[in-house]
């Protein structure tokens, strides 16, 4: 008989598969774990690159202005689209000129504000204003129109004998019947803005333009009658000396101005000063109020246009006279808005080939401001914006500076 193998004796031999299983787990646990942390670490990978990306400054500011580009784009096309349904209405009145030596026919103001913020203005910007133009409203009563020009012959002498029987004023068209006053002043308190470019574009003449002006303002000014202030514009605006009558105090402001930003926001500029440099109390007398731009007229990012300085400046009876300073071989934009500016309102625009040319041109602003005609007459009843034409009955060929309209008051 052979030998006989017991159970305890064949028991490991068939328990070897599942005892190797049971030492071996531990190994595969710990393998799999790790290829779990390997997959993990791979996976997280692309998420840190990203966060890491998005802590870069660039990025975020890039992402910023993307985001706010974006904005703006939606607010543009919906000013779009409600000036497509019919909300906007800019019809033009072309209130003539007998004076103009440009044509703004190939400018569009709007270009140079898309859209307007909310204010009581113009939502968007025309040439000219119409005369039923809504949302205007003319804030202080004055009971009867009051108009101020100059008149020089063809070598640009001023003519200073003038009647009432040698002037006819057209209101829209239709002669005014009569005058409630006449007369030339030379002796009226003025009310002066002296406003000044610094940006980039002009900054190499910007020395002879504050030397000049120092010239002007040194002898313009009357302590006793006369009050000015000083504006600065670029890419920001700002008023550099409020009005005054102090001369140190303006020489002061004119030798420390500089450049306030980048960019350039003429029509703003222009827009603040006529509405918050001159003082309503001004309403109750009569005085000369002028602003004289020193600038070469362009214009980058205004939210204003060319139709609202018009239309404030023919409102606030202020005149605009123009200054630039460059070779006068050509004209450019900028030179064709100085010229609109100082036709519209009354004014007068000059290039200056030099820094000699400059100090004549403000001598001859000097004399115009000394030499003013002064007429009042009643209002028509229609309200809204009426446009004027004054014409000297002479035999000789005089040039005319006179603001081309005014706004009646609803009654």
């Amino acid at each position: 008989m052979g030998p006989v193998i017991g159970a305890g004796a064949h028991r490991p031999a068939s328990c070897r598969p599942s005892c190797s299983k049971r030492q071996s787990g531990p190994l595969e646990i710990e393998a799999l774990g790790r290829f779990a942390r390997v997959r993990a670490r791979q996976l997280l990978l692309p998420f840190k690159l990203l966060g890491r990306v998005a802590d870069n400054s660039f990025v975020r500011s890039s992402v910023l202005i993307t985001g706010l580009s974006l904005a703006l784009s939606g607010v543009t096309l919906a000013g779009i689209g409600e000036w497509a349904a019919g909300r906007f209405d800019s019809s033009a009145v072309d209130p003539g000129s007998s004076t103009s030596a440009a044509n703004l026919a190939d400018y569009d103001g709007r270009a140079a504000a898309a859209f307007l913020p909310p204010l009581p203005v113009l939502p968007e910007t025309t040439n000219y204003l119409p005369a039923n133009t809504p949302g205007y409203t003319f804030h202080h009563d004055v009971p009867e129109v009051r108009l101020q020009f100059t008149v020089a012959d063809e070598q640009g002498r001023l003519v200073q004998n003038l009647s009432p029987a040698d002037v006819r004023i057209l209101d829209d068209q239709s002669p005014v019947p009569r005058f409630t006053d006449f007369e030339r002043d030379d002796n009226l308190p003025l009310r002066l803005g002296m406003v000044v470019d610094t940006s980039d574009s002009v900054k190499r003449v910007l020395p002879d333009e504050k030397t000049a002006a120092l010239n002007f303002l040194d002898r313009v000014m009357r302590p006793q009658t006369d009050n000015a202030f000083v504006m600065a514009f670029g890419g920001n605006v700002r008023v550099w000396q409020t009005p005054t009558a102090n001369r140190q105090q303006l020489i002061d402001a004119v030798q420390h101005l500089q450049q306030p930003g980048w960019g350039t926001r003429f029509f703003d500029a222009l827009y603040s000063a006529c509405t918050g440099q001159f003082s309503a109390q001004d309403d109750k007398q009569l005085v000369h109020r002028a602003i004289i731009v020193l600038s070469d007229g362009d214009d980058t990012q205004s939210f204003r246009g060319l139709a609202d300085v018009i239309a404030i400046a023919q409102r606030s009876e202020i005149q605009i006279y123009g200054l630039t300073l460059h070779p006068q071989r050509s004209i450019s934009r900028g030179d064709r808005i100085l010229q609109e500016l100082a036709n519209q309102t009354g004014g007068r625009f000059y290039v200056a080939a030099s820094s000699q040319d400059l100090s004549a041109a403000f001598a001859q602003i000097e004399q115009d401001l000394r030499a003013q005609y002064y007429v009042s007459f009643p209002p028509q009843a229609r309200p809204g914006f009426h446009a004027l034409r004054v014409e000297v009955q002479t035999p000789q060929k005089l040039e005319i500076h006179a603001r081309q309209g005014y706004y009646a008051l609803a009654p």
